[in-house]
């Protein structure tokens, strides 16, 4: 069994109590700190909130255009079947990944991680402007009993 140790790449084994009575344990990041964004509005602490294309996606309230939106991240699987992190708007109503999201930053999931959105591989999309942001993950272990831990955006 392995548990996360602060560290993505690499993992120790330990003996979890919980799996006697059937949980299963996964790494996972409960928010995610994205900094030094060119769109201010776009930096903060975006919090794990669903799932979508079979991940954790994560949202974050904030102004952009002097509204109050949503902005979200997530993966998405485009038409050439790559995976892609996204940071966008959400059109009301629609999951992310809809063709009139506000997309500001994009950036390729790792081979290795991409269920992991990437630290430093971010570029400007549509709305977007220089620089590209930064993020941290911030981890801690999970339960996980078959039951969602957040709204799947459906």
């Amino acid at each position: 069994n392995k548990t996360w140790n602060g560290s993505f790449s690499e993992t120790v084994d330990y003996y979890f109590p919980g799996e006697m009575a059937g949980l299963i344990w996964e790494k996972t990041a409960r928010c995610i700190d994205v900094q030094n964004a060119g769109v201010m509005g776009v930096n903060g602490i975006y919090t794990l909130s669903g799932t979508v294309d079979g991940v954790s996606a994560y949202r974050k309230i904030g102004v952009w255009k002097e509204q109050e939106v949503e902005f979200c991240l997530y993966r998405y699987d485009d038409l050439c079947e790559a995976k892609w992190w996204f940071i966008s708007i959400a059109s009301k109503g629609s999951q992310p990944g809809a063709h009139d999201d506000k997309d500001f930053y994009m950036a390729p999931a790792s081979l290795e991680h991409s269920d992991i959105p990437p630290e430093s591989t971010w570029a400007i999309n549509d709305y977007g402007i220089n620089p590209p942001p930064t993020i941290i993950c911030k981890s801690e272990l999970l339960p996980e009993s078959g039951e969602e831990s957040g709204d799947n955006w459906n």
